[in-house]
């Protein structure tokens, strides 16, 4: 069983139908009118994961030397040929189960635990959980088995996105559930061919050298880590693993854990996608100790903080989910936060939108996991716009789009407060988790936002039309506060029906509203 070589991969084609391909086929119907445009993954942090290993494998085995080349492979994609003989060379590195090399496991394991297969994903409950009966949410049993192929992806997707896991279980190479950020296609681009998806967030072999590996190593295991001994990192004779003991390709393919799938004679219907599968994986083994990836990394797939102390820190979604108050770090440049988005994007703004012809406005997709050490809060994926903006235009831009979030924060702020002292007596009593409110506020000026963000774009540097466009953010943060208060409050479970205290709360939100400094300096 072979990721590479075998028809594995459910798609979706441009007319609706379902396939299953090998990945050597992704560009299979394109010259005619039933192109691939999709993955069909049972899961999303699937779906997400996908897009990123078909990424890793063309760049990896497919990356063009310069601009031109990959221009010529955006207008005219290789065909099926080109890409089987390419993608064949690593298929070694892409075997399930073999007594030799297997994909994304351990090379060897002694002294090793054996955990049931529904521990490969994020969100399972931990062994501590079921023992103490508090699997209340995401209950026991019921992933038991997965065919091998899904069992594949399923520990694709732990390698690259590892929480903490106790003690020598390592986190990912960006951490635990970072937040990964891809360029696509339009809104309406989603019926354009899966190649065209994938190709916008490959870089040229010139554009590797900022990720400071080692391009001069030549062993595959520098780049696919399972091909030889894991370098583990115990306190006591191990190592950690810095950016100059690897080839750059292997931030595609981290692989913090040791784990080795035991695929079964049992046969039966997988728990995911549920195919019927010769062959299932039910356990698997694991050792901690793997490889530790310490120092500054800076995967092309992930926007980061730059600290003067820490180094890069890679960014990774909170309780609130991802809306246009990140825009600024994940679509362009954050230089007061010391943030910057994800070195695909700013490929794209800093040449790719030119090499493109025609009216083409191509969206961000960011997603990822919400983790609270081991335990995964929540899935949060989002699609935002990104705007080819000038260089010599950001400064500006960043500074109007700032001002414009922060008294969209101030206003948030003002609402929550305004509202618990509506529902509660003493405000020091309000407990719980009151995230909704956040949610709910940035999605009804999300659409807003973006609109005036498209004006202020084309002309920055017209200061009636930035004193219009603040105005105008005024008034729809004003409304919407006021209109949020008055619903939240009548359909919420808080409150103990004392309308003179509700009536003070609102009068002091709308006085915030309409006199404070911050949204005076909208209008002045």
């Amino acid at each position: 069983m072979n990721l590479i070589t075998d028809h594995w991969l459910p798609v979706f084609r441009k007319d609706g139908t379902r396939d299953k391909i090998a990945p050597w086929q992704i560009t299979n119907g394109i010259e005619s009118d039933k192109p691939i445009v999709e993955i069909d993954a049972p899961r999303a942090d699937f779906k997400g994961a996908l897009y990123q290993f078909f990424i890793g494998l063309l760049q990896t085995i497919f990356a063009p030397d310069d601009e031109d080349d990959w221009l010529e492979f955006w207008e005219n994609p290789p065909n099926e040929e080109m890409l089987r003989d390419a993608l064949f060379e690593v298929k070694e590195a892409f075997e399930i189960d073999s007594d030799g090399p297997a994909f994304m496991q351990d090379f060897q394991l002694v002294d090793f635990e054996e955990k049931d297969v529904n521990a490969l994903l994020i969100e399972a409950p931990g062994t501590n959980t079921i023992m103490e009966n508090r699997d209340h949410f995401i209950k026991r049993g019921k992933v038991e088995k997965i065919g091998p192929y899904w069992a594949a992806i399923s520990l694709f997707t732990l390698q690259i996105n590892a929480p903490s896991g106790g003690s020598g279980h390592r986190t990912s190479l960006r951490g635990g559930g970072p937040l990964t950020t891809l360029v696509l296609p339009d809104e309406a681009g989603w019926r354009k061919p899966f190649w065209n998806k994938i190709w916008l967030n490959i870089l040229t072999v010139d554009e590797l050298a900022f990720l400071k590996c080692d391009l001069s190593l030549k062993n595959k295991a520098a780049i696919f880590p399972w091909l030889a001994p894991t370098r583990t990192s115990e306190n006591h004779g191990g190592s950690d693993t810095y950016p100059e003991h690897v080839h750059p390709y292997q931030m595609y393919w981290a692989m913090p854990r040791r784990i080795r799938l035991i695929c079964s004679s049992k046969s039966g219907h997988c728990d995911l996608s549920g195919e019927y599968c010769e062959k299932l994986v039910c356990t698997f083994r694991t050792k901690n100790y793997g490889i530790n990836y310490s120092g500054s990394w800076h995967h092309p797939l992930t926007p980061y903080t730059d600290d003067p102390q820490k180094g890069s820190i890679p960014l990774k979604p909170q309780p609130g989910g991802i809306c246009y108050r990140h825009w600024l770090c994940i679509a362009l440049q954050d230089s007061i936060n010391h943030r910057q988005p994800a070195r695909v994007v700013e490929v794209y703004l800093n040449s790719r939108f030119e090499l493109i012809e025609g009216d083409y406005q191509p969206r961000v997709w960011c997603f990822g996991y919400d983790m609270d050490n081991m335990k995964a809060r929540c899935w949060y994926e989002s699609t935002m716009p990104i705007f080819p903006v000038p260089q010599h235009k950001r400064d500006d831009i960043q500074e109007y789009v700032t001002e414009m979030i922060d008294a969209a924060s101030g206003v948030l702020y003002n609402l929550k407060s305004s509202l618990k002292v509506a529902w509660f007596s003493r405000t020091k009593d309000a407990k719980g988790d009151f995230s909704f409110i956040d949610t709910e506020f940035w999605n009804r000026t999300e659409t807003d936002f973006y609109r005036l963000l498209a004006i202020l774009i084309r002309d920055p540097s017209n200061e009636e039309n930035i004193h219009d466009i603040f105005k105008r953010w005024h008034s729809i943060l004003r409304n919407q506060a006021e209109s949020l208060f008055d619903q939240l409050f009548l359909s919420s479970e808080y409150g103990d029906g004392n309308i003179k205290r509700v009536v003070k709360a609102r009068r002091n939100l709308v006085h915030w509203l309409r006199n404070s400094k911050q949204m005076k300096k909208l209008t002045a």
